[in-house]
């Protein structure tokens, strides 16, 4: 057809010329400006990359193997009865209908869940401890945040790795065994991300691991964060003279970069009956002030945090994956909720004391019907609503 066309022009009167060439004109200027817009787009993506590459150069990158473990359902060693549930009457069954019929249309795509571990290692140490470990769950569809805390007196079932068959422990010495069977951080993370899913059915997209002095470099840069404190906790961190070199006071206060990570281990500030779950929340609210920091920052300024804080982070997230989530999450930033939970899920989860080593000596432990958890928290991570 489009011959066809170019041989009847060749058949038009030689009067037609001066519009044909009016029209030739317009459409090289169009493809003129056409070409310039492209170029344009095409040198910004590539400082984009650029930029991103060389940010990224500066970071800790590890690869862990994709599908090399096997999905087991874990078992638990002793569980509740099951509670027996209250008949419907039919005008709660047909409410309930309706609210299953209102939610919305979403699919594990559309929720990227990153592991966040602080790890307590310093300098010359052979193995990494995680002191905190925390789950961001980022659900694109409906810009929300749910951050998990991870208690880590949770009694999960070890992944038997590398060779080792394991029984149930805390979570809190799963990083620290990976580290040490798996040959670093990349084992740590890959053990970790095994009994998450294991035992909660979470599926971790990307790892961090941020060092105490990387925590605390990040803060001091902000020049602190601000933080309401009972007077438990105001008395708690004037206790403590390693990282605290101040008399502080109860109620809304700007903590520096150590006091800030005192703050976020405390667990046995006055009232802490459950001192774990009381650290959690404390370590929730610190994420929520950071964020809130962050959203008055300037470019220039997030640009050097950014240098400061890279070199202390190791991640299996690489610079493609970056350009594709920030694509993705960017426009989306100042629009995003964030909410708190634990896992186990608050409520769920009960306290128990065992003698995990045999050992004759007694632990706390937090015990939890594995697949009620998963039910629970893959309704969050993966979309999945039964």
């Amino acid at each position: 057809m489009s011959y066809h066309g170019r041989f009847e022009q060749q058949k038009q009167p030689k009067d037609s010329g001066n519009q044909g060439k009016k029209g030739g004109k317009g459409l090289k200027v169009f493809l003129i400006v056409l070409a310039v817009l492209l170029a344009l787009i095409l040198i910004a993506a590539a400082l984009g990359y650029w930029f991103i590459q060389n940010k990224f150069s500066k970071m800790n990158v590890v690869t862990l193997p994709e599908d090399t473990y096997v999905y087991t359902e874990a078992t638990d060693e002793y569980t509740r009865p099951p509670e027996t549930e209250p008949e419907q009457t039919e005008g709660e069954a047909t409410e309930a209908a309706t609210v299953e019929t209102t939610i919305p249309p979403m699919s594990a795509d559309d929720i990227i869940n990153i592991l966040v571990v602080g790890q307590a290692a310093r300098a010359g140490e052979e193995a990494n401890m995680a002191d905190t470990t925390m789950l961001i769950s980022l659900n694109t569809y409906t810009k929300e945040v749910t951050v998990f805390s991870i208690l880590r007196d949770s009694f999960v079932k070890l992944p038997d790795y590398k060779g080792h068959t394991c029984g149930r422990a805390k979570f809190t010495v799963c990083y620290n065994l990976g580290y040490q069977w798996g040959g670093g951080t990349a084992g740590a993370m890959e053990m970790t991300n095994i009994c998450l899913r294991d035992n909660f059915g979470i599926e971790v997209d990307y790892n961090f691991e941020v060092s105490f002095d990387g925590f605390i470099r990040m803060i001091d840069f902000i020049n602190g964060v601000e933080l309401e404190l009972t007077q438990a906790e105001a008395d708690y961190l004037n206790k403590d003279t390693l990282y605290v070199k101040r008399h502080i006071e109860p109620g809304v206060q700007v903590l520096q970069g150590m006091e800030a990570l005192s703050y976020a281990r405390m667990r046995k500030a006055e009232g802490d009956s459950d001192s774990d779950i009381k650290r959690t929340e404390r370590q929730r609210k610190l994420v929520a002030a950071l964020l809130k920091r962050f959203q008055g920052m300037s470019l220039s300024e997030l640009n050097e945090w950014v240098d400061i804080l890279l070199p202390m982070v190791t991640t299996t997230m690489t610079a493609s994956d970056v350009t594709r989530l920030a694509a993705k999450v960017l426009p989306m930033v100042v629009d995003l909720k964030m909410t708190g939970e634990t896992i186990p899920i608050s409520g769920t989860g009960w306290g128990d004391m065992v003698d995990i080593y045999n050992d004759g000596n007694i632990h706390s432990v937090i015990r939890f019907e594995t697949a009620q958890q998963k039910k629970l928290v893959r309704a969050i991570t993966e979309a999945e609503v039964s």
